[in-house]
């Protein structure tokens, strides 16, 4: 018994050469093909194939995955007299893909800050308040504590006839940023050092004694942001009274190091935020690669790197939040490119594009590289940038 499948169609004696589905069907017989009813087997023109290419973001390499629905061989140079409805331009440029990671932002570098000035806490900040250089942090005896910018902690009063050292240049360098010192800034503790004193201390309503007791002034890199008062009004003072943060916000994300180039310091990125704005950041830091525990229990090698957010006002209502980034990872730079849904797949596993040309199409056959984001890198065939080919609806 012999069996052959395809489409059925009937002829309908009321209609003109119109052919009417009736489904998948199959004849079989012994040899003899008396009686039967006619059949007609129709191959078809045959119809566009197409290809779907999906590009999973995430940490680890995308990974491009293809669907293709062939379509009967044809010559190259093949003609249409009709144009397709939906065309694209060949362009060279860069493929990229976006590569998205979830990291942390919150307030970094979180620590008690307080000073050895004895007495009992009077006041303290409420949390959220950033204070600045030359600003009050807190009060003890009720007479103000104040935050002053350097890397050198402050270890010893500054008084007329203290040894040379960077604390003094340090100080100077306030003094003069908050308008009271007038000369160079050196490590010597001079006369201008002791009226520049002196006139600080007026403007804070203490008295000028032209020297700094040890514990009036606290020194931080920047400004801090209070979280929360760890010592309360009342409190003795002379320890921690205060745990503060850097006032800007962080994002701390780990990426595969295969991205690196794809994050540099000054790099932009996406940031989206838990209400689903989308912000710009900008990469401040790359860290050298570190090992992470894996979801198997194992170890991967990461890169750490920071992001801050060009306008913190949009994570103004967040505090330590998860986010989502999102990077542009360059692939192949300089290339001919058009979207997947412009392939054909052709018999002994060739791609084609149809090209249109004085508003008819032309089979051309296509060499493909590397897909990304629903592109596809061409890089063998008669194709050049700017022609147009057809792309499916």
């Amino acid at each position: 018994m012999k069996h052959s499948f395809g489409i059925l169609r009937k002829r309908d004696p009321d209609a003109d050469d119109q052919d009417t589905v009736l489904g998948i069907g199959g004849t079989g017989g012994n040899g003899d093909d008396d009686g039967e009813e006619e059949q007609r087997f129709s191959s078809g023109r045959g119809r566009r194939g197409w290809i779907i290419a999906a590009t999973a973001l995430v940490v680890v390499a995308a990974v491009a995955a293809t669907i293709l629905l062939t379509r009967p061989p044809a010559e190259a140079g093949e003609e249409k007299k009709a144009p397709p409805t939906e065309t694209t331009a060949v362009a060279r440029g860069n493929l990229t893909e976006q590569v998205r990671v979830t990291g942390k932002l919150e307030f970094k570098n979180v620590r008690d800050l307080g000073s050895p000035l004895a007495g009992t806490v009077t006041g303290v900040p409420a949390p959220g308040t950033v204070v600045g250089r030359g600003y009050e942090l807190y009060r003890v005896d009720d007479t103000p504590v104040i935050l002053m910018f350097g890397g050198l902690p402050v270890w010893r009063e500054f008084a007329e006839g203290m040894t040379d050292g960077e604390d003094i240049r340090q100080l100077e360098i306030n003094l003069q940023a908050l308008g009271f010192f007038d000369g160079e800034p050196d490590d010597e503790f001079r006369w201008a050092t002791i009226e520049a004193i002196k006139e600080w201390q007026d403007a804070l309503g203490l008295e000028d004694t032209g020297r700094i007791e040890m514990g009036r002034i606290v020194f931080s890199p920047g400004e801090v942001r209070v979280q929360d008062a760890v010592a309360k009004v009342g409190s003795p003072a002379g320890g921690a009274v205060l745990k503060v943060s850097d006032s800007t916000k962080e994002a701390a994300v780990d990426i595969d190091p295969n991205l690196a180039a794809n994050a540099p310091v000054g790099a932009k990125v996406d940031v989206r935020l838990p209400d689903g704005t989308v912000a710009t950041g900008t990469v401040t830091a790359v860290g050298a690669p570190v090992e992470r525990e894996n979801d198997n229990g194992g170890k991967t090698l990461k890169l750490p790197i920071t992001i801050v957010l060009d306008d913190p006002t949009l994570a103004a209502a967040f505090d330590t939040v998860s986010v989502s980034v999102t990077l542009v990872h360059l692939i192949a730079e300089d290339v001919l490119l058009v979207p997947v849904t412009a392939l054909l797949a052709q018999p002994g596993g060739e791609s084609a594009v149809e090209r249109v040309v004085n508003k008819k199409t032309e089979l051309v056959t296509v060499e493909l590289g590397k897909f990304a984001d629903g592109m596809v890198e061409i890089v063998g065939g008669d194709l050049a940038e700017g022609d147009i080919v057809a792309v499916a609806k």
